[in-house]
């Protein structure tokens, strides 16, 4: 949900007027170029573990608390409701990449059952590509793998009535956790050299870094069982694998402990406003979630880490053998998942084949965005590709739309992802510069948007002296957002945080990849953004969900 409503979906949520949120389509929505498949996995966004459980969610800490509760004495009844969750207990979901993979697979297989025209023949050129970003995407490159070893063509075990699912590319934006010590030695690179000139940490602060990644019980000792679980139970490696992934993530500690950076945007402060998280109210809104029947709330809190049980780069090395093609993109500007460790991802990939043993000397060529813009630095060869985003964050395709559309629909065609034009990939190299290195401030940009507090994302967008108010019950709420008082509330489009204004966005005038199609009625849901403790739910019990979800597109 995430992914559909703030990045790269047909459409968007904005605000209209005072206590009125509405639907516009997005111009640059992936669904131009391809039919689009947005998946839920399990225990994250709509999707749901049962018993169902009501309980009451704390939006200061984000975090769910059994059975309900009344608003405590240091909270307000913004930012503390009662609401409708998934299962409180995480292994009544899919622990390991297993279980998820065989959940996908039976989910495809009844939509392609039920939907058949969106299932292309096994000795078509074309096929259905997975798409993931950040965290997801060890899970997607294992989704892949188990899509592929299931084909009838490929499992003397499957039924005569398994329809076979092509995969024909797989795109990860942002990735992160496929290759661990690559990804904690980037948080130093990130640091210290990075292309901005930008000094986020001295070099005394970036010792913890490492030393955390390779001491005794570090996070390189964790990850042993976690990836090669031997005799234990379906808990234990559960519980191990969270403390590894726990540990890989907590080495951005520094960062955050010496910074007022976003980890999601260099550029931008801690409490980032973009993009912006409107669609958290509509989705809560009494209006919607009676018109998809979800009987849970809609929260953006991540899942339980699965239980990585296989190696996510033998399976993309796997995949990259069968042809498959693999692209990596990465935006400049993203901390947590930056575009050093995709770069040495993408040349830990390379490694493993003979073919593919020029990649690392392959150049970097532009990436056209358009006739007058480089968006970014594109190295690809043959059905490999690494691509850094100028300009952009932890999500790109909010913050370089028409980039990041390109790139995506370059790689459904199989063309080249510089330019666009169609190449033989299995003789095709970019050239040009031997590092994606162009530097300077001037890439930076320096307007920030005025921060904006989103009282379902208090402790992610809100200042320290907001939170406190926000805590206190003072101020007003505005479709979902806090305010000192009505009056700082502006119309869209009057205001400068870069928030888009509830007009039609305008067609550009040449379509690349496809026709801009979308047409969506007005949703005008009442707001639930008051003082009321209750949450607006259409079954009065239970949330949970996440913003960490895969997608899936056909």
């Amino acid at each position: 949900m995430s992914g559909f409503w703030q990045e790269n979906g047909p459409c968007e949520v904005v605000e209209k007027d005072k206590d009125h949120l509405e639907v516009k389509a997005r111009e640059w929505g992936w669904d131009r170029a391809s039919n689009m498949l947005y998946i839920d996995l399990p225990s994250v966004g709509f999707s749901y573990t049962t018993p169902i459980t009501n309980g009451s969610y704390d939006f200061y800490n984000a975090t769910t608390i059994f059975p309900p509760q009344p608003v405590p004495k240091w909270s307000s009844p913004w930012a503390f409701m009662n609401g409708t969750f998934s299962s409180p207990y995480p292994l009544n979901s899919s622990a390991n990449t297993t279980a998820t993979a065989r959940l996908v697979w039976h989910l495809l297989q009844t939509f392609l059952s039920t939907f058949p025209q969106y299932n292309t023949p096994s000795n078509s050129s074309t096929g259905i590509s997975l798409f993931a970003k950040g965290t997801t995407a060890p899970l997607a490159a294992l989704l892949a793998s188990y899509f592929h070893s299931q084909n009838p063509s490929t499992s003397s075990t499957t039924l005569s009535t398994t329809l076979p699912i092509k995969i024909t590319s797989l795109g990860l934006l942002s990735p992160c956790g496929l290759d661990p010590l690559s990804q904690a030695q980037s948080y130093v690179t990130m640091a210290l050299n990075n292309t901005f000139h930008l000094p986020l940490l001295t070099q005394d602060q970036t010792t913890p870094i490492m030393s955390a990644y390779h001491r005794r019980r570090g996070c390189s000792d964790l990850l042993l069982p976690c990836r090669h679980p031997s005799s234990s139970t379906n808990s234990e490696t559960l519980l191990v694998c969270l403390q590894a992934w726990e540990c890989i993530y907590g080495l951005t500690i520094p960062y955050q402990q010496h910074t007022s950076r976003s980890l999601y945007d260099i550029s931008s402060p801690s409490f980032d406003p973009l993009p912006n998280q409107t669609y958290l109210t509509f989705l809560n809104s009494p209006k919607f979630l009676s018109a998809i029947g979800s009987p849970i709330n809609f929260t953006d809190l991540p899942p339980p880490l699965p239980a990585l049980r296989d190696d996510p780069l033998v399976a993309i090395k796997e995949l990259l053998s069968q042809g498959v093609r693999i692209a990596l993109l990465s935006g400049d500007r993203d901390y947590l998942c930056n575009w050093y460790s995709g770069q040495s991802t993408s040349l830990s990939i390379a490694g493993s084949f003979s073919r593919y043993n020029a990649f690392h000397t392959t150049g970097y060529a532009p990436l056209l965005t358009n006739k007058t813009y480089t968006g970014g630095s594109t190295r690809q060869l043959s059905n490999l590709s690494f691509t850094r985003v100028y300009d952009a964050g932890h999500f790109p395709s909010h913050s370089q739309a028409e980039t990041t559309f390109e790139i995506f629909s370059r790689i459904i065609l199989g063309s080249s992802i510089s330019t666009g034009e169609k190449v033989n990939l299995a003789s095709f190299a970019t050239k040009g510069t031997p590092e994606a290195d162009k530097t300077g401030p001037e890439l930076l940009a320096t307007n920030v948007p005025n921060a904006r507090c989103y009282i379902r994302k208090v402790a992610d967008t809100c200042d320290d002296e907001s939170v406190r108010a926000v805590l206190r019950g003072e101020g007003v709420v505005i479709n979902g957002v806090w305010y000192n008082s009505a009056g700082d509330w502006q119309l869209p489009g009057q205001r400068s945080d870069g928030e888009a204004a509830g007009e039609e966005a305008a067609p550009t005038s040449t379509i690349m990849t496809g026709i801009f199609t979308t047409s969506l009625s007005a949703a005008k849901p009442t707001s639930s953004s008051g003082g009321s403790s209750a949450w607006d739910n259409p079954a009065r019990g239970l949330l949970m969900v996440t913003v960490l979800a895969g997608l899936l597109l056909l």
